[in-house]
C-alpha cells in the first residue's frame, strides 16, 4: 500500500518528535524540582554521570513531561530536587577552616549546595555532602547534622577517625545526656547519635 505525501511528513515529524525526548531520557531517572516559589515539577532528572568514575553535576539536568528540551539548574534556581529515592535541598553553606579546625556555616550570603537529605524529624536533620575524592575518584560523603534555627552545621564523623566527639559535644551542648554518652563512647555510629538524640534530647 502507497503511502501518500501527507501522511509520510507526518510520519517523519511524529519520529523526530519521539527521537529527542527518547534520547535525552537516557540515564535520567524520574524525579522532581522545587522552584523557587514552592512548586513542584516531575519530570525526568540526572545529576551525575553513568560509569565507574562518576561526575557529579554543578548543574542539574531536568526534563519536564510537558516541555521537548530539558533544562538546566544550578543550587540557586531551585530549593530542591528528588532523582530516584535521593532528595536534596539547596543551602547556602561554607565551609571555614581555622588552625585545622572546620566549620561548616550557614549564611545566605554563601554560595548555595546541594546537600542530600538522609533524615529529618524537626529539629534535627541528617545531611550528606557529596564530593568526588580526589584520591580514587570515588564519590564520597561529609556527613552532616543541622539544628535547625542555628547558624551552624556540625560534621559527625570522619573515616576511620570515627566520630568527632569533641565537636559534637559543642554542637549539642544543651543535651547533657547526649554529651556524656559520646564522650563514655557508648555511641560509635552516625546513626546511634541521630537515634539518641530524637529518643532523649527532644522536649516531650
Amino acid at each position: 500500500m502507497l503511502i501518500n505525501m501527507k501522511t509520510y511528513v507526518l510520519l517523519i515529524l511524529l519520529i523526530l518528535s519521539i527521537t529527542p525526548l527518547q534520547g535525552q531520557r537516557k540515564n535520567y531517572s524520574p524525579g522532581y524540582i522545587i522552584s523557587l516559589e514552592g512548586d513542584t515539577l516531575e519530570g525526568w532528572v540526572k545529576d551525575r554521570s553513568a560509569g565507574a568514575f562518576t561526575e557529579i553535576y554543578s548543574r542539574i539536568r531536568f526534563k519536564d513531561e510537558k516541555v521537548l528540551f530539558r533544562k538546566t539548574y544550578k543550587p540557586h534556581m531551585i530549593k530542591g530536587y528528588a532523582c530516584d529515592e535521593r532528595v536534596y535541598e539547596s543551602v547556602p553553606l561554607k565551609e571555614e577552616s581555622s588552625f585545622f579546625r572546620f566549620r561548616y556555616v550557614i549564611n545566605d550570603s554563601y554560595e548555595r549546595v546541594f546537600l542530600r537529605v538522609i533524615a529529618r524529624e524537626e529539629p534535627l536533620t541528617y545531611y550528606h555532602w557529596e564530593y568526588m575524592d580526589d584520591d580514587s575518584n570515588y564519590l564520597d560523603h561529609i556527613p552532616l547534622f543541622y539544628l535547625t534555627g542555628t547558624h551552624q552545621m556540625v560534621r559527625v564523623s570522619q573515616g576511620i577517625l570515627g566520630l568527632k566527639r569533641k565537636r559534637l559535644i559543642e554542637y549539642f551542648h544543651d543535651c547533657h545526656g547526649l554529651a556524656d554518652a559520646i564522650n563514655s563512647k557508648r555511641l560509635k555510629e552516625v546513626d546511634e547519635v541521630y537515634e539518641f538524640y530524637l529518643d532523649n534530647c527532644m522536649d516531650p
